[in-house]
């Protein structure tokens, strides 16, 4: 078991006392634990909420690719048509660079849980 902090150690690391306070322990052992435990369950919540928004962007997605084919048939009969299908076209492709990007950070937030899990293994 760790010595209590001293008030310099205490005046000089004000984040690792709340952490000491939180965990209910003076071991950095627990300290650490604490920590990465809330690092990952928050990249837990950040992972949930990316899927949610990916899914929710594939079917928006698949949505206006059936109206672009849609209009395709017929749009290019009237005067608004053309243009109306050339900004759906163009919705379409940002969309896409969304979803791309958006997967990257969804990757990124995966490597992450995968780097908190060891660092539990560490402090567990």
């Amino acid at each position: 078991m760790a010595t209590p902090s001293t008030p310099y150690a205490m005046a000089q690391t004000p984040k690792f006392q709340e952490l000491k306070k939180a965990a209910d322990s003076n071991n950095l052992e627990d300290v650490f634990h604490l920590l990465f435990t809330q690092q990952y369950t928050e990249n837990e919540g950040l992972i949930m909420m990316l899927v949610k928004m990916r899914d929710d962007l594939t079917e928006k997605i698949k949505g206006l690719e059936k109206l672009i084919e849609e209009g395709e048939g017929f749009c290019v009969f009237h005067d608004e048509g053309h243009t109306g299908l050339e900004f759906m076209k163009e919705t379409l492709e940002r969309d896409k660079k969304v979803l791309a990007a958006l997967i990257g950070v969804m990757d990124l937030a995966c490597e992450g849980r995968e780097e908190k899990k060891s660092h539990l293994l560490c402090f567990g």
